[in-house]
């Protein structure tokens, strides 16, 4: 048995995150398949992901991220350097809350795990199509969201953006941001992507 277990699901981005930060830093992980609302006591809040390791238990993504690279070798997800970490972080901050609330809302929304009115998820996609020119004039700047190296904050936004194409009108804001579009091929190709990309893809609500 792996020393980490991960309790969330393949389709969830979060948990995707917290996946590709044990494959980019080689951690042997189990994931135990669990839907949120499904997580016990393992999580009062009742989301996912949920990190085990040993007798610790960790929930909250960003937090998870933190502990794996603190406590593992392997690449760094947060640089050493202190201003070089806060742009991580800043970043991070910017994925969490700006994607989150804007594309990943939509998104939810229009697969149905998100029951809104129509209006709200309008709402949702106008957000998107404010935030996502943001992060392609940082990636016009850099390579990876917070520079020339891979960090966390790319862990989790590539999840989210990997879904963009399965919905029209988030494709037609991702055509819109070249920059992005460069950085998620050469997201695509890396071996933790291809690992971890989900089995299948929800259908639309009706």
């Amino acid at each position: 048995m792996a020393d980490i277990r991960i309790h969330g699901m393949a389709l969830s981005t979060f948990t995707r995150a917290v996946r590709l930060g044990c494959h980019e830093k080689g951690i042997d992980y189990e994931l135990v398949p669990t839907r949120p609302g499904e997580t016990g006591a393992l999580n009062p809040l009742l989301k996912i992901p949920v990190m085990v390791h040993g007798d610790f238990t960790l929930f909250e993504s960003t937090a998870i991220l933190r502990y794996l690279d603190r406590t593992f070798p392997g690449p760094k997800l947060w640089p050493d350097d202190a201003r070089e970490a806060a742009i991580v972080d800043q970043w991070v901050g910017a994925v969490c809350d700006s994607v989150l609330n804007s594309a990943q809302r939509y998104m939810a929304a229009r697969f149905d795990f998100l029951p809104v009115p129509a209006e709200m998820a309008e709402l949702y996609l106008d957000k998107a199509r404010r935030v996502i020119p943001v992060f392609d004039r940082q990636l016009a700047r850099t390579r990876f969201l917070a520079g020339d190296a891979l960090t966390a904050a790319d862990l989790l936004f590539a999840p989210s953006f990997f879904w963009f194409d399965s919905l029209l009108e988030l494709k037609a804001i991702a055509d819109l941001a070249p920059n992005c579009r460069r950085w998620a091929g050469e997201m695509a190709a890396r071996p933790s992507m291809i690992a971890t990309t989900p089995p299948a893809k929800p259908e639309l609500a009706a």
